[in-house]
């Protein structure tokens, strides 16, 4: 008698103990992210402020140069979201694969054109190198916007991929290019350095999904779960960092490796209270704009509805439930 009350108290207690196992499991995510840049941030403050553990998820953060290499690593299942330019969704789904952006971080470019001291104007970049991070980037169409407002035909330059962000700057600084697109901070910084800004880029306004997150839809078809947490996140990482500069300054810096606050405070402004959306909804503008720029040569971008290729039901059900209005006190 005494061991089947023993075996029956061993039942209960594990028993007991499984809801409380389930209730705290993590679900695992590898979240990539394209650039070291300011527009990086969302998921750089939610894994170090404890946003992604509170939501019940376990995110590995990798760092994978370039938009068309992270969307590779999507495709192949080596990564289960990434942060990256909309225009890989754009041209990956035009391909056929089941890519889908969900929430963007920012929907036109965040960059600068910057210049070596002795480039005073924009016709004098004719006949120069210019760096960008690897071809069908979004620093590749940053850069290809900038000379068409200056009216300098691509052909007339000659366009080399530096690999990421700051070897376009240290590739400026040493003289292995004339001139590259680079994000905040280091666009900040490469102007203390005595570099020239030719173009805020960001003031064309041209729609882009410069940075948005991006799933498979077969991934997202069956982790619904693991979705709402991961968009709870992302708003919440938003709303971090609109109201803790200091923190997001912070990580910022860890991230970026820049530590000058000047430089710090700039970024901050520029991305945290300009570019940065309270409610970031994936821009069906951006894509629209993407295909008209692609339909001319290709009869897919011709036939193809915008809508397709964002999902903003994670987004919305964070808006129409008020969940975003209660994080803002509005």
């Amino acid at each position: 008698m005494k061991k089947r009350s023993s075996t029956i108290g061993l039942c209960v207690l594990f028993a007991s103990l499984l809801p409380m196992k389930d209730l705290g499991a993590q679900e695992r995510i590898r979240l990539a992210y394209s650039a070291i840049s300011g527009a990086m941030l969302t998921p750089w403050v939610a894994l170090e402020s404890g946003i992604f553990k509170k939501n019940r998820l376990e995110v590995e953060l990798v760092y994978i140069a370039a938009g068309p290499v992270t969307a590779a690593a999507l495709v192949s299942g080596d990564i289960h979201v990434m942060l990256a330019n909309g225009d890989v969704v754009v041209r990956g789904r035009l391909q056929g694969s089941d890519m889908i952006s969900f929430a963007d971080a920012t929907s036109t470019f965040v960059f600068s054109l910057m210049a070596r001291p002795e480039i005073t104007k924009p016709e004098d970049l004719r006949g120069k190198r210019l760096g960008i991070s690897r071809f069908g980037t979004a620093t590749h169409a940053a850069l290809l916007a900038a000379l068409d407002h200056f009216r300098v035909p691509a052909s007339e330059v000659t366009i080399l991929q530096m690999g990421g962000v700051p070897q376009i700057m240290a590739g400026i600084d040493k003289g292995a290019i004339a001139a590259g697109v680079l994000s905040p901070p280091l666009n900040i910084k490469a102007k203390k350095m005595g570099m020239k800004e030719l173009l805020d880029i960001g003031t064309l306004k041209i729609p882009y999904q410069q940075s948005t997150f991006v799933a498979r839809q077969e991934w997202i078809k069956k982790n619904p779960e693991p979705m709402r947490g991961l968009a709870r996140s992302i708003v919440e990482a938003i709303h971090k960092i609109k109201t803790d500069k200091s923190l997001a300054q912070k990580i910022l810096a860890k991230y970026t490796r820049i530590e000058e606050p000047d430089i710090l405070e700039e970024a901050y402004r520029i991305f945290a209270l300009s570019y940065l959306p309270e409610v970031p909804y994936p821009s069906e503008p951006a894509v629209q704009q993407r295909l008209a720029e692609l339909a001319p040569k290709d009869e897919k971008a011709r036939a193809a509805n915008p809508k397709d290729f964002i999902d903003a039901n994670w987004i919305r059900e964070l808006e129409s439930s008020g969940f975003i209005a209660r994080l803002y006190r509005r």
